[in-house]
């Protein structure tokens, strides 16, 4: 009988470790049954939506090299995607230029007469086309009128 008594001592502290294995392991006992199995859903294609091109706008500037007596002073901006080009000296408007010359380019020419001597601060405001980006850009330029020299006698 003492054989017993053993056998159903070991069987029970089985029965408790089995039922305490999960709480050692950090999970608790799932009481419920698994969920039935979903149906694999159908693959949809996903419906494209209208892309709004993205149009890049883009300016370059290329000026004189300075300003002599009874020469002009040029300035042209070139690139994709202008509407305007307006053109300031000395913080004051000078030109607009809402279209391009036969080489696509928006042109200033200016008489060095109408500046003083000096380097005069100068600057192309761009903008481009609606929708485009950037939709604004500024192009800084310096024109320097320098007095004519004089020939100086050596003799």
């Amino acid at each position: 009988m003492f054989h017993r008594a053993l056998l159903l001592m070991t069987m029970a502290l089985a029965a408790l470790a089995l039922a305490v294995t999960p709480a050692f392991a950090g999970e608790d006992p799932d009481p419920t049954a698994p969920p039935p199995a979903q149906p694999a859903p159908t693959p949809t294609t996903p419906t494209p939506t209208p892309t709004v091109p993205v149009v890049h706008g883009s300016a370059k500037l290329r000026t004189s090299q300075g300003c002599l007596t009874k020469d002009r002073a040029k300035a042209s901006v070139s690139g994709k995607a202008i509407t305007s080009v307006a053109f300031y000296v000395d913080g004051k408007k000078v030109k607009t230029v809402s279209s391009p010359d036969s080489s696509g380019r928006y042109m200033l020419t200016m008489s060095c007469a109408q500046l003083s001597f000096g380097t005069h601060r100068a600057r192309a405001a761009v903008s481009f086309e609606s929708g485009a980006t950037p939709t604004r850009k500024t192009l800084m330029f310096q024109i320097t009128r320098s007095p004519a020299a004089s020939p100086q006698f050596a003799g």
